[in-house]
Parts: structure tokens; C-alpha cells; sequence
């Protein structure tokens, strides 16, 4: 007759007992609950769930990050195909008024006095008028002021009176 099975303490501790006669004990196979290292705790068991968990947090992300890049790349392909096409030149008459009105503004801000920021409000105004005059010397075939934003004001003379012969005269009253 068999003996039952005594419990006591973990399975490595249990030991079950041969058929009669051979006098022998033999330890059971453990499980994976019986190769976890005490001081651990951790198993690989549930690394799965864990990595779609993480997927699954993060596609909202990785979506959002799709979208925004489609649409930037979406715009800057649009806009190399605007760089492409010609540009429309403007209008002279557009420019002239333009300069006209500038010009004033420029000499209006230097004739007052000392005011905060004076000097930045002048150089702001004489480098929008100094583009201004190059797109026009662009369009009437004048040399533009030598110097870009640095052009002195003999420079910015000659390049008025290249253009006053060629029939734009900045000089005459703006209107507003």
C-alpha cells in the first residue's frame, strides 16, 4: 500500500516515494516557480504584455509625430514648386510709391529730434528703402547702390539720378 503524500515546506523539500521495495527517494522535476531566484523577484513572464503595453501607450505618439511630418514635408514641397514658377515682376508704379514713401518716412524720422530708439527706426527705415531701390534698379537696368545696407548717401544720390533719367523720380511729394 502507498503512503499519502506529507506536505512540507517548498517543493524542493518534498519527496515522493518509490514503488515498494526499492527503498529509494526521488526529488519531482521542479517548475518555473521553483527557479525564480529568491533575491530577484523578476521573471521574464509577462515581457510580452509589457512591450505591447509600451506599444500601445506610445502609437498615439507615433502617429501625431506621422501626421505632423507629412504635413510639413506636404508644404515644403509646395513651396519648392512656387520657388519654380517665375515670379511676377511688380508693378513700377507699386515700386515708385513705395520708394516715394519711404522716403519720405526716412527723411521725416531724421529731421526730428533725439527719441527712443531713433537710430534703430533709421537704419530699419533706410534698409527698407534701400530694398526697395535695388528692386528698381533691378527693373529700369541701373546698377544698384554699391555697399547693400551700408550704402553711403553720394552712393544712394548717383543711384536716384541714374533712376530720375530713366523717368522715376523718388524725390517728388508721397501720397498717402
Amino acid at each position: 500500500m502507498q503512503q499519502p503524500l506529507r506536505r512540507e515546506g517548498s517543493l524542493r523539500q518534498r519527496a515522493r516515494q518509490d514503488p515498494p521495495g526499492t527503498g529509494r527517494t526521488q526529488q519531482p522535476a521542479p517548475d518555473a516557480r521553483a527557479l525564480r531566484l529568491p533575491c530577484a523577484g523578476l521573471t521574464l513572464e509577462g515581457m510580452g504584455k509589457l512591450a505591447l503595453l509600451a506599444f500601445a501607450v506610445l502609437l498615439p505618439t507615433l502617429t501625431g509625430g506621422a501626421i505632423l511630418a507629412s504635413v510639413r514635408g506636404f508644404r515644403r514641397l509646395s513651396r519648392l514648386r512656387q520657388d519654380r514658377r517665375p515670379q511676377q515682376a511688380e508693378n513700377i508704379h507699386v515700386i515708385e510709391a513705395r520708394l516715394r514713401r519711404l522716403r519720405a518716412d526716412l527723411e521725416a524720422t531724421e529731421n526730428q529730434p533725439g527719441g527712443a530708439a531713433r537710430r534703430h527706426h533709421i537704419l530699419a527705415l533706410r534698409g527698407a528703402y534701400l530694398d526697395v531701390l535695388g528692386s528698381a534698379c533691378q527693373r529700369l537696368g541701373v546698377s544698384p547702390p554699391a555697399g547693400g545696407d551700408q550704402a553711403g548717401q553720394a552712393e544712394i544720390y548717383r543711384v536716384e539720378a541714374a533712376l530720375r533719367d530713366r523717368g522715376l523720380d523718388v524725390r517728388e511729394a508721397a501720397v498717402r
